[in-house]
């Protein structure tokens, strides 16, 4: 084979499921926005008009949705900041066994089931849960956290933080001790260094991870449609209201098309910030909207600097009054580092608590779900798992789908990824967009997409078509992993093997895969976990047919809840934690979150 067409040959596999399950679809989407609908029949006449657009764009009803959801996205990646930017100075500082402690902490959650999570938020922030209890015993009332925004705003903070807190800590582990040392040797207070050294230092981490929880949160679905009750609507609500329940496909694609635009134009906002974040660097000028955007930034962080700083201010004046009180500076400083330990054990509990509730609620005996909860400790929710096949027969296509996700995944990423770094050829930045494209592209928008795509060959409901909707996922997730596993790697090892007369698939087998390994496992292990616990494309593609195992959970908090549900979730998040166990021990949770 001429060595030209190697790249070819490697790239072809992953990129014929791209094309057949991402960009045919949404090409196919982008037509039919164009036409027109007939609401509650799911008919379609292929008659050119721009009536979905008008009718989306021009009615204050659908503005108000865009502004309630850029609100709620807003508002969850500013308490991300808020209670993730400690936690990640806590992991960038920690070490040893430490370090690893609070790695599993951020990322048992992300390998944790989303509807199992937000299950936990519902028990939670409901009417009778641990918080209300707590402030109708501190002040006699109770607030409406959910369905509600401010319930919302609090299931995507605890979704999506630990990426904001993983993006942040990889850029504050890198910054050198000693310009903090050289800051406060010139007199700077603690806090002065930190906020005039090390937090413009941390900005492109920080621009990062707001990206990130803005981006999620923008587009997320599962969580706002459960905890919001169905009652508050967002982009991706009306979505699927339109697509499941009016049957507007048209409509539905236009709506769809137009969040992808703002994701796309959210992106590259985002993405020119952080361009211009760093200090000192020197813009081009053609690159002015960037200095724009980081002057913009720079004001900002000395206005809030100055009122912080006023605070401080206020707070030495305060120890210096109480020093004269016999209230010595040591036991000020206790208290302040008592507070500090406070609050971050209160962010940690924020991250996990929904998973130990759940797990509680799981053994109740009431079929109330509760917590605490009622009627004593009771296994009936376990035991009566084994009386409902539906739950079986889920549970088996789930692991049915996941398993043969790792299988052709793990290959045709592996083959793409070796395609993309090892070798060159024209336009290899554009195919490698392309497999990564998924990743940027909203799972609501390739959710309708494939629904659409799936109706017109026959596959709605189908193994074969809940597989493609997967498939599209993990090949992203798993390029990207082994892609990072051989930027680096040492050519002249298998350079070595040949000239000893190694052949080519021996090479491969004795000194390539041993070393890619871990990328390997990595991109299994995304495999397996992304298909396992997908749910947002999979409410689109799958029907009374072929229903996955979060599917049905979904169903069941989103129409009536059912007891037994606590208990897979139960499972679910046991699942999470034994994964979560295997990655240290082959991997190291450190080197995993870098990979994801």
């Amino acid at each position: 084979m001429k060595k030209r067409r190697i790249p070819t040959v490697l790239i072809a596999p992953g990129l014929c499921i791209l094309v057949l399950g991402f960009f045919v679809p949404l090409i196919l989407l982008f037509q039919l926005s164009w036409y027109q609908g007939a609401p509650g029949s799911g008919l379609v006449t292929k008659t050119l008009t721009t009536g979905n657009y008008t009718r989306l764009l021009g009615d204050v009803y659908y503005f108000k949705i865009f502004a309630r959801t850029f609100r709620i996205a807003l508002y969850a990646t500013l308490l991300s900041f808020v209670l993730g930017y400690p936690m990640a100075m806590m992991l960038a500082r920690s070490k040893g066994k430490a370090k690893t402690i609070l790695f599993a902490v951020v990322l048992t959650p992300l390998l944790t089931n989303v509807v199992a999570r937000t299950l936990g938020l519902m028990i939670l922030l409901g009417r009778h849960g641990p918080i209300n209890n707590l402030l109708a015993l501190l002040g006699g009332f109770r607030v409406t956290l959910v369905p509600n925004v401010p319930g919302i705003v609090i299931g995507l903070t605890q979704v999506f933080m630990p990426y904001f807190v993983l993006s942040v800590s990889s850029v504050l582990q890198n910054i050198d001790d000693s310009l903090v040392e050289a800051a406060r040797s010139l007199g700077s207070s603690r806090f002065r260094a930190f906020w005039k050294v090390v937090f413009p230092l941390s900005l492109p981490g920080v621009v990062a991870g707001s990206l990130f929880v803005f981006l999620l949160s923008f587009s997320a679905f599962v969580t706002p449609r459960i905890l919001g009750g169905g009652k508050i609507m967002v982009m991706t609500t009306l979505i699927y209201q339109q697509a499941m329940l009016i049957l507007d496909w048209p409509f539905t694609a236009a709506i769809g098309l137009v969040l992808l635009l703002i994701s796309l134009v959210l992106v590259t906002m985002y993405t020119r910030a952080l361009s211009g974040t760093e200090r000192g660097k020197v813009v081009p000028q053609g690159h002015r909207r960037c200095a724009c955007w980081s002057r913009a930034i720079r004001l900002a962080q000395d206005w809030y600097y100055d009122r912080i700083a006023a605070v401080g201010q206020r707070w030495g004046s305060f120890v210096r009054r109480w020093e004269g009180m016999r209230l010595s500076l040591h036991s000020v400083g206790l208290v302040t580092r008592i507070g500090g330990w406070t609050l971050k054990a209160l962010i940690i509990a924020f991250i996990l608590a929904p998973l130990p509730i759940v797990i509680i609620c799981s053994f109740s005996g009431s079929s109330l779900i509760t917590f605490p909860p009622r009627g004593g400790f009771s296994m009936q929710w376990y035991a009566g798992l084994l009386n409902r096949p539906e739950y079986i027969r889920s549970f088996l296509l789930s692991l049915q789908i996941a398993l043969t996700c790792v299988v052709i995944g793990v290959s045709t990423g592996t083959l793409a990824a070796l395609g993309l770094v090892r070798y060159r050829f024209p336009g290899k930045e554009v195919v490698r967009s392309l497999f990564l494209s998924p990743l940027m592209v909203p799972a609501v928008i390739v959710g309708i997409a494939l629904l659409r795509f799936l109706a017109m060959m026959g596959w709605s409901a189908t193994f074969g078509g809940v597989l493609l909707g997967h498939m599209v996922l993990v090949s992203a997730y798993v390029t990207r992993t082994v892609s990072a596993s051989l930027v680096g790697f040492d050519r002249s090892l298998e350079e070595a093997a040949h000239d000893l007369g190694a052949g080519a698939i021996y090479t491969f087998r004795r000194v390539t895969l041993p070393l890619i390994k871990p990328g390997l496992i990595a991109g299994a292990v995304f495999a397996f976990l992304v298909s396992f616990d997908e749910t947002t494309v999979s409410v689109f593609t799958t029907g009374p047919g072929a229903i996955t195992l979060p599917v049905r959970l979904f169903s069941q908090l989103e129409y009536g809840v059912d007891p037994t549900i606590t208990a897979i979730s139960g499972l679910m998040i046991v699942l999470a934690v034994l994964v979560l166990l295997l990655i240290d021990r082959v991997l190291g949770l450190e080197k995993f979150s870098g990979m994801r």
